[in-house]
């Protein structure tokens, strides 16, 4: 299992066999869980993470800018076809999808492009070079979407907050919120149902620091490393478009309850080191939210 080999590359022996409440399952308000093994547990460890990537996808495509990698189950046995979209931060939610893509025996194609999130709203990007290709690559992904008729559900998740988009509007947000509705609507109609991910919350800079320092000391860093709620989660334009999509194919998905309290997130979550970076989730992590976002999905109905 992912989780299992990923716990024993972190070399952390008590954790090979994936023992209760590890990870996301510690706070899934359901079935309460509770673990004291796990309290002084970080897997993998933030120096560890940093050089992981996220979990396995398997090259299958190439048109111009888009690449196309696929997971879940093989074209031959699977009784659907997902499409994750958007940028690296959808491709951190790839292990969570896989779960998914298995108990629903989907097979799962991920199209992403680093900081540019499937939207008409045009990003502001310093770089012009990249500037280009993400308007470019935007336009690829909808010709590629009319050459892929078999793809019928559309999983979105996008990095809040940032540097923003281009718009002479005065309110950006309410003008990303247009981008990605307008987005959503662009994609053809053999697409029946478009699943956006809120965004997950971030790390401050001092977080990787301090996680160090308190395993040093035998601390639990979940509590000790833990951020202010307010400042970890930004405002989610592509949540507030979802809401106001009034389109019975638009759908939202919100996980944060996995990841924060009332008022505080935690950057360790039963035994496992929730971010890899600044705001870029461990696929070890991923794994574990797996069952709560297949739990979700299932809710929204088809």
């Amino acid at each position: 299992m992912v989780l299992a080999t990923l716990a024993t590359e972190a070399r952390s022996a008590p954790l090979a066999a994936k023992p209760k409440c590890f990870g996301a399952a510690s706070r899934d308000p359901r079935h309460p869980c509770v673990n004291p093994r796990l309290r002084l547990s970080v897997v993998p460890s933030p120096a560890r993470a940093k050089s992981r990537r996220n979990a396995r996808c398997t090259f299958v495509e190439h048109r111009g800018l888009v690449h196309v990698c696929a997971f879940g189950v093989p074209v031959a046995e699977a009784e659907g076809t997902m499409a994750l979209v958007g940028d690296s931060h959808a491709s951190h939610w790839r292990a969570a999808l896989e779960v998914v893509a298995q108990a629903k025996r989907w097979r799962g194609l991920s199209i992403t492009q680093t900081s540019c999130p499937l939207s008409k709203a045009v990003r502001r990007l310093e770089d012009r070079v990249r500037f280009r290709q993400c308007v470019r690559w935007r336009r690829q992904v909808y010709r590629w979407f009319r050459q892929h008729p078999e793809v019928s559900t559309v999983v979105v998740a996008q990095l809040s907050g940032g540097l923003g988009i281009r718009t002479r509007r005065r309110d950006r947000f309410a003008a990303t919120v247009d981008g990605y509705v307008a987005a959503w609507r662009a994609l053809p109609r053999s697409v029946k149902r478009i699943i956006v991910l809120r965004d997950t919350p971030k790390a401050e800079r001092s977080t990787p620091g301090c996680i160090r320092r308190a395993m040093a000391r035998r601390r639990p860093a979940g509590t000790d490393c833990a951020n202010a709620r307010e400042l970890a989660l930004s405002r989610d334009p592509a949540m507030a478009a979802a809401l106001r999509a009034r389109s019975g194919r638009v759908r939202a998905a919100d996980l944060t309850r996995f990841f924060c309290g009332r008022h505080l997130c935690f950057p360790v979550i039963g035994g496992v080191l929730v971010n890899k970076d600044l705001h870029h989730i461990t696929a070890v992590f991923g794994a574990t939210l797996g069952p709560y976002l297949l739990r979700k999905i299932n809710e929204l109905g088809d």
